[in-house]
């Protein structure tokens, strides 16, 4: 009976450490109490007590402290990771967003952290997608708009896959216009392969001055945050943050808000009318 007091006691205390008020305070307690508990089971209660675990009792316990240290470790994970999200809502700057975050759980929500795995999750999104791609970017430019980039794209129209793209800052920004325009050049030459090539999928285009960030993957995931994902080739050294969202409802909504801005933001449509009206999408 003591050792399964013991292992029930180890297990309450890994998930209260965890569960500290506090982002910094849980983590540093969560893996100290974590750490402890893991050298005791593996020897150190020999100092203390006289005695280490061996045997049965010593696999046990290890396997308590493991599991009960990976779920604690995921579950501040997911609590600290709406918490962060909620604290950068200006950061994403997305009405809708707003509005839906307290029907978006945890587990529908990941992080992107850096310059250099936005575009690697760029490129991979170019090769999984299967019916659409929405892509809103401040800026395109050529670095972004390289030759991996429209190889990509024309792969997605080849296979099928729909593809918008829309890009145009409010403000002038500090990107050379020689850039600029040999970024949009490359686009202006990607429609014009889409239609001489006729190509299954269809390439829609829009200058759309804007502040978003954005890049929707079929229904499956959109992402939003601080990364101009058609200027940014990933070699920046700047602090990026996105966040990925699987919630499908929140995507289809925003795929509708999307498309009302895009084509007529002045006339309102209802939902089956307006994938209706947009080529891409009249297959949902």
């Amino acid at each position: 009976m003591k050792p399964l007091l013991y292992s029930i006691l180890i297990a309450i205390t890994i998930f209260l450490a965890w569960n500290m008020k506090g982002k910094f305070a849980g983590k540093i307690a969560g893996l100290a109490v974590g750490g402890f508990w893991l050298a005791w089971t593996l020897g150190l209660s020999a100092v203390f007590v006289g005695y280490a675990l061996s045997g049965e009792l010593l696999f046990v316990q290890l396997g308590v402290v493991v599991v009960v240290f990976y779920i604690s470790f995921k579950t501040w994970k997911n609590k600290n990771l709406i918490n962060d999200l909620k604290k950068n809502l200006k950061r994403i700057d997305n009405q809708n967003f707003d509005l839906n975050i307290n029907n978006i759980s945890n587990k529908e929500i990941k992080v992107i952290e850096n310059a250099k795995d936005h575009r690697k999750f760029l490129l991979k999104t170019l090769e999984q997608a299967k019916k659409t791609i929405v892509i809103f970017s401040g800026w395109l430019t050529d670095y972004s708009v390289n030759e991996e980039f429209r190889n990509k794209i024309k792969n997605c129209l080849d296979r099928g896959v729909d593809i918008i793209i829309a890009w145009g800052y409010k403000k002038s920004g500090s990107i050379s216009s020689e850039h600029k325009n040999a970024g949009e050049k490359a686009i202006r030459e990607l429609k014009e392969w889409t239609a001489l090539n006729k190509t299954k999928g269809t390439l829609e285009t829009f200058y759309f001055p804007n502040h978003s960030k954005i890049l929707i993957c079929d229904t499956k995931y959109a992402v939003m945050g601080s990364f101009n994902w058609l200027s940014n080739s990933g070699g920046s050294e700047n602090e990026e943050c996105s966040w990925i969202i699987y919630n499908k409802t929140f995507i289809e909504e925003e795929i509708v808000r999307i498309m009302k801005n895009l084509y007529d933001p002045k006339k309102p449509l209802s939902r089956r009318q307006l994938l209706k009206n947009f080529v891409p999408f009249s297959r949902y």
